[in-house]
């Protein structure tokens, strides 16, 4: 502990090292050394002791100072608002201004002044959040910073260590320099945060508590901004030209809004197929049959056709989906026929390329009757013939080919050999009427 005069003496060094103070009169003396900050009016170099408080905040504010992502500048400091703009009530004690000068706090009305009436609450519902979010980082702080403790020596505990350094310096960051002044980035810098805690524990060999963490997994946008503006997801929208159910994924399926798209660029897409394969073909997920609804009802003999009764595969009451295709394997495909030989004798194993080959040579076959057919069709219809019977006898052939193709042969075997050469027979019918005279 330094003693008072070792104190006296460290400011004295420091006030030696300082311009003079300025007499009544006299002209203050310039910094002694190169590239100093210029002198205060009383002649003081306040920065030799006094370190400027808002350098974090600051930073915050231009979206940097976080570890592990991407620089992002909160809206505001890209147009230009100063820091009054917003801080207008004044702070401090009303005697003391004069001596020590003003502190301005936030109030929601400046808001209100630029956004109206649509934005109330915001500032609250952003308070609320953060403070969300970094209680569950803490507590995943706290339980990763035991493990550590417990661990022993080595290389895992280093990298550990250094993970957990990195989480607790974003942590932080955004507790100290208060994560509202630049939200999103901070939602962001939380995130990372949370996700190096995840690592070190598994670096250790555990895991963190489970608990809700929706927030921290990047599902911020709309208990942050979105729901208090009044902004709604779309039920459905369009990706890659198929229809995806977006609010079923954000509410059902885990999903975050970071999952899909950028916690950098407001609105920008960066899912690709390689994303949705990531959850919907993981070992963990078993929910096949909520988007593989053509395949499931083929397996389940639940579609229905004109041209025959489709029974279900005889396994479908006692096999799951996740029991024949295992995406935790580098060829799923591949590896269907090995499961067959688990349950099967080891005769099954050719199966499942006889299906697949058989089956494309019959759907090849298929498609040659019915482009017959339609030609058949077309050239009765430009002689002024009646061929409503047989546009009728192609559209049940047509419609058994895209069923089959869609549902997938290995899925129902039996039902999709018998529909195929239902479908020949249409076709074949439907040639033959459009060509009667």
């Amino acid at each position: 502990m330094r003693t008072r005069l070792g104190v006296w003496a460290t400011l004295a060094a420091l006030v030696a090292t300082a311009p003079a103070l300025a007499q009544p009169g006299a002209t203050p003396r310039p910094p002694s050394h190169a590239g100093a900050q210029p002198a205060h009016p009383e002649g003081l170099d306040c920065i030799a002791c006094h370190v400027d408080k808002h350098r974090g905040v600051q930073r915050l504010y231009a979206g940097t100072g976080g570890r592990g992502v991407t620089p992002a500048p909160d809206r505001m400091f890209q147009v230009g608002v100063q820091c009054t703009a917003c801080h207008t009530v004044a702070h401090s004690p009303e005697g003391a201004r004069d001596i020590v000068g003003q502190n301005f706090r936030v109030a929601e009305p400046a808001c209100l002044k630029c956004h109206g009436e649509r934005y109330r609450g915001l500032i609250q519902r952003w308070r609320t959040g953060l403070t969300a979010m970094r209680e569950t980082v803490a507590a995943n702080a706290a339980a990763a910073r035991a493990a550590l403790d417990a661990a022993g020596g080595g290389a895992k505990k280093a990298q550990a260590a250094r993970r957990l350094d990195d989480a607790d310096h974003n942590l932080r960051l955004i507790t100290l320099a208060n994560g509202v002044h630049n939200v999103f980035y901070a939602a962001n810098v939380l995130a990372r945060a949370d996700a190096w805690l995840g690592e070190a524990a598994s670096t250790l060999g555990t895991t963190l508590p489970r608990k809700d963490a929706t927030l921290v997994r990047g599902g911020y946008c709309g208990p942050l901004c979105h729901e208090a503006v009044g902004l709604k997801p779309k039920d459905t929208v369009t990706f890659r030209g198929r229809p995806l159910p977006h609010v079923r994924h954000a509410t059902e399926l885990g999903a975050t809004c970071t999952t899909c798209h950028s916690a950098d660029a407001h609105k920008k897409l960066i899912a690709t197929p390689a994303t949705c394969s990531a959850c919907h073909h993981s070992p963990q997920n078993d929910r096949c049959e909520s988007c593989h609804r053509d395949q499931t009802a083929f397996y389940r003999g639940t579609l229905k056709t004109a041209l025959t009764p489709v029974a279900p595969n005889v396994m479908a009451a006692a096999v799951a989906c996740t029991s024949c295709h295992d995406f935790g394997k580098p060829k799923p495909g591949a590896a269907i026929a090995e499961t067959c030989a688990a349950c099967h004798e080891p005769a099954y194993l050719p199966l499942l390329t006889e299906w697949t080959k058989g089956a494309e040579a019959d759907a090849k076959a298929t498609a040659g009757a019915l482009a017959a057919a339609e030609r058949a069709v077309a050239a009765a219809q430009r002689a002024g013939r009646r061929t409503t019977e047989a546009e009728a006898r192609v559209k049940e052939a047509r419609d058994a080919l895209a069923l089959v193709r869609a549902g997938g042969v290995a899925h129902n075997p039996l039902a999709a050999f018998t529909l195929l050469g239902r479908a020949r027979e249409a076709a074949d019918d439907a040639k033959a009427r459009a060509t009667r005279p």
